[in-house]
């Protein structure tokens, strides 16, 4: 009987971990070298790989509508791979100006009258703007 009890723990136990694509173990293993991702236990690891497996599903989809015209742009794996749209949110989005901050010093501009100020500036044409940088957050 204890040996029933067993296979069925066991079995449940199996059935029910996270099923990994075997065919994306070269891509996993090159993102965690690459993006220089360590794990603390084999648990964690296999979480973040879900995530990152489902994550890298999606990129894939919206390439493929890229592709079909229905996007305009392409996406692609990058070092935030692993983590959950919450988790990314968290991490990325901590920044917030109180509104009620008196430390911030609130002035309205007003122009001279004798000097002209166009409507819109494209700050691309004069040099300005820079290409996009990981700001490392």
């Amino acid at each position: 009987m204890k040996v029933i009890i067993a296979l069925c723990v066991l079995f449940v136990g199996a059935y029910c971990a996270p099923m990994l694509d075997e065919q994306l173990g070269n891509q996993w293993a090159l993102f965690k070298r690459v993006h220089e991702k360590q794990y603390n236990s084999i648990e964690e690891e296999t979480a973040r790989r879900t995530i990152w497996e489902a994550n890298l599903a999606k990129i894939q989809k919206h390439n493929v509508e890229a592709d079909l015209g229905i996007h305009t742009y392409t996406l692609g794996m990058n070092r935030f791979g692993d983590m959950t749209n919450e988790e990314f949110r968290k991490q990325m989005n901590g920044f917030k100006i109180s509104a009620k901050d008196e430390s911030f010093d609130r002035h309205t501009f007003l122009a001279r009258a004798n000097v002209a100020i166009p409507d819109a500036v494209d700050w691309r044409t004069k040099g300005y703007v820079t290409p996009i940088k990981d700001q490392g957050q």
